[in-house]
């Protein structure tokens, strides 16, 4: 509802009289100011010019009745000015006439009779002159009115006079079909300006109308073609006026308006109803098909039943640099046209259809058909009467594998506005292509699931160990080979059955320390009483897993009876072999204690020294126990120097020296065919070398010698510096702890010494 403006409310609030009043005023003001109004008014005062003659002739007697007749025609002016000019024109135009012609009584003398029959002409002069204006002013306001409705409403008025074949119009009427003015304008030329697809149905709308006894009123909405091609909808209503004697139409009149926009919009409209109702059974496709295949025919009979498209057909690419294989139609003509594919496809490679530019672009493909187009495609699809083409990508995990083609009977049916719920319905098509594909490798996995769960029951049935999984202290599952081995009867009574079960005790003969046989937290060996009085071995392996959202433990368990049996046959000739060795090496020290009591002691010194630096230095348990036995073997090679040269106090000559430090050499030739399981030899003959070479026999340097001989040559220093000798007295630990320092990464290894100090200055070397 239009609200009223302020000036409005303050004009509207005026008195009529006086609202009425400025009216005149203003229309007389344009009135006075128009030129042509004033070439009448020239042509008024030569007609009184011409009465003051007449009525100077009519007083002579020579006209009679001369000033009666002019006073008469002044009657023709003023209707001239009134249909020009609307009332305001032929009132200023009849006054003026009047003031002009009652001026003559000025100059000449009149009857009575005469004023009055003069008085009276003018009265009725400028009555009629009023009325006339009146009906003549009301008259060009509606004319005004109609044309500013026509023109501004894009609405033009017609009458088509069938017996002539002669269409008169409103000055508008041509512009509607996109023409200029032109003259005649008859049936014919309205067909012609026609869409061609809508000529028939115009005609007969018409010629139906004209029909005896035919309706007399029509309307629809026609396609007009302008010059340049584009196609306008006009709204077309006749009414039919006048009928011969045999009941035909002979007048026709009525109006055309256009209805581009709005039915442009209905068309819109409709599209996106239809688009809306095949996206509604896209989704609904999308729900209850079983696969893919299945998919594809759903939306082409959707897409046709709706009326999206008049064909549609579903094309899956085995190949990306091949066309499109046909798996699904629908729609009249379906088959020909794919058949008419097929063919152009076999003779031109170079076609580029719709469905093959949609997957290589990956983009949804909108076209329209000709006949006359170059493209064969367009003029094969325009002659099954399709006038659009939509090409729209399916893609399966981001790549695209199929195109759906939508064929309409419209033109520019498949427009850009409709592109977003294209792309809606691409998005749900792809959307149930990798639901089917993730439906299909699901099913794929759970078949291969279950068949390697067939083939893991029937290796587990089968296999020559045990396997069994326990829950919550319980056995669940198991092999009948976990059955017998754990004692039970079956498995059907192991199931249920407390894994402690399971012994917890390992046989004693396998020592104190069982982790001998055990290689993780997870592993052990148990030993089961059989009836027979004899014992099995059994090696279980327990890892947890998770299994049905809860924890269980998985169980392998193997007999390794005769792998026990045969450790612990093993460890028990170890044991041996290491007695004999520790006693074959205090045989040793036995004898070097009967040549120099003070060798011997100071072997077992040095050996318990090594050992204790390898135990700051973190080497395992055997590589400690070879540093012992190496220790108490170092010197070994004394045995091959006279008792007297190594107890004599006093300087030794050169000679003696050389004597002594032979005894790497000789330690090393009485060790080296002892198949120690440590570098006893290596030791003993390295014991005295030195990090910067400067060392015998050899002259070794840095890593080039044993990590063992390292330690030893340190652990010897330390205790020969410390301990008392018959040539001379001990010179203190701090001396040697002096030496070693000095010597530190020179002489002797930077790690080993600092250990040895370390161990040194808490009294943890010597007693």
């Amino acid at each position: 509802m239009r609200t009223r403006s302020a000036f409005e409310d303050q004009f509207e609030s005026r008195p009529l009289a006086a609202r009425s009043l400025e009216g005149f005023a203003g229309t007389a003001r344009a009135t006075l100011s128009n030129r042509r109004f004033w070439r009448i008014q020239w042509v008024v005062a030569a007609l009184v010019v011409l009465h003051y003659l007449f009525d100077y002739l009519n007083n002579r007697g020579a006209i009679p009745f001369s000033g009666f007749i002019f006073d008469a025609v002044l009657v023709v002016p003023a209707v001239l000015a009134s249909a020009e000019f609307g009332v305001v024109g032929a009132l200023v135009t009849s006054l003026g006439g009047s003031v002009l012609l009652l001026s003559v009584e000025l100059f000449e003398i009149h009857t009575t009779h005469e004023v009055e029959a003069e008085w009276t002409i003018l009265l009725v002069v400028i009555l009629t002159a009023s009325l006339v204006g009146w009906r003549d002013d009301r008259l060009h306001a509606q004319r005004e009115l109609l044309e500013l409705a026509t023109e501004s409403g894009e609405v033009a008025v017609w009458e088509y006079d069938a017996e002539r074949n002669l269409m008169r119009r409103s000055k508008n009427h041509d512009a509607l079909y996109g023409l200029t003015w032109q003259s005649p304008w008859r049936l014919e030329t309205f067909l012609a300006a026609t869409h061609p697809d809508d000529r028939a149905s115009t005609a007969a709308a018409l010629e139906q109308s004209l029909a005896p006894n035919g309706p007399d009123q029509y309307d629809y909405d026609v396609r007009v073609v302008w010059p340049d091609s584009t196609v306008h909808w006009l709204w077309v209503q006749g009414t039919v006026v006048r009928r011969d004697d045999t009941g035909r139409g002979t007048l026709v009149r009525g109006i055309d308006m256009v209805v581009t926009r709005r039915k442009e919009a209905e068309l819109a409209n409709h599209r996106l109803r239809m688009l809306y109702a095949a996206l509604s059974e896209c989704n609904q496709a999308v729900v209850y098909a079983h696969d893919e295949m299945d998919l594809f025919e759903r939306i082409v009979e959707a897409t046709v039943k709706v009326g999206t498209a008049q064909m549609a057909w579903v094309g899956v690419f085995d190949h990306p640099q091949r066309p499109a294989r046909p798996v699904a139609s629908a729609g009249p003509d379906a088959t020909e046209f794919l058949a008419e594919r097929r063919s152009i496809q076999s003779a031109s490679s170079s076609a580029v259809w719709p469905a093959s530019e949609a997957a290589t672009s990956g983009e949804i493909v909108i076209r329209d058909l000709a006949s006359d187009d170059v493209d064969e495609l367009s003029r094969v699809g325009a002659a099954h009467g399709w006038r659009a083409v939509a090409a729209l990508p399916i893609s399966r995990r981001g790549s695209v594998v199929a195109t759906l083609s939508l064929y309409s009977v419209e033109e520019e049916f498949f427009n850009e506005p409709l592109r977003p719920l294209f792309d809606e319905m691409v998005k749900d098509l792809s959307f149930a292509l990798d639901l089917f594909e993730d439906r299909r490798l699901h099913q794929r996995a759970e078949l291969a699931l279950r068949r390697s769960e067939e083939r893991f029951r029937g290796v587990v049935e089968q296999s020559v160990v045990g396997i069994y999984l326990a829950r919550d202290g319980r056995f669940e599952l198991g092999n009948s080979r976990a059955a017998s081995m754990l004692g039970f009867d079956s498995v059907a009574s192991m199931i249920g059955a407390r894994e402690d079960a399971i012994p917890a005790s390992n046989d004693e003969r396998l020592g104190a320390d069982p982790s001998y046989f055990v290689e993780s937290e997870y592993e052990r060996v148990v030993t089961v009483p059989r009836e027979n009085g004899a014992v099995s071995h059994l090696w279980i392996s327990s890892i947890p897993i998770a299994e049905h959202g809860s924890e269980a433990q998985l169980g392998i368990i193997d007999d390794v009876t005769a792998l026990v049996e045969r450790d612990i046959l093993a460890a028990t000739h170890f044991r041996e072999i290491n007695t004999l060795l520790h006693a074959t090496v205090s045989m040793a020290t036995s004898i070097s204690e009967q040549r120099d009591p003070y060798t011997a002691g100071h072997q077992s010194r040095v050996a318990e020294i090594a050992a204790r630096i390898g135990l700051a230095l973190n080497l395992d348990a055997d590589q400690i126990e070879g540093l012992r036995v190496a220790g108490q073997l170092h010197d070994i090679g004394k045995i091959s120097i006279p008792a007297e040269i190594l107890t004599r106090p006093g300087r030794l000559s050169d000679m003696e020296r050389r004597l002594i430090q032979l005894h790497p050499q000789s330690g090393y030739d009485i060790l080296c065919d002892i198949p120690f399981p440590w570098p006893v030899a290596q030791v003993a003959l390295q014991h005295h070398e030195r990090m910067d070479g400067s060392g015998y026999p050899q002259g070794l340097k840095g890593t080039d010698i044993l990590f063992d001989a390292r330690i030893v040559a340190v652990a010897d220093v330390m205790e020969a510096m410390s301990s008392h000798r018959p040539y001379r007295a001990s010179l203190g630990p701090e001396t040697a702890i002096a030496e070693i320092e000095s010597g530190a990464g020179s002489l002797y290894d930077a790690d080993v010494a600092a250990q040895c100090v370390r161990l040194a200055r808490l009294g943890e070397l010597l007693p």
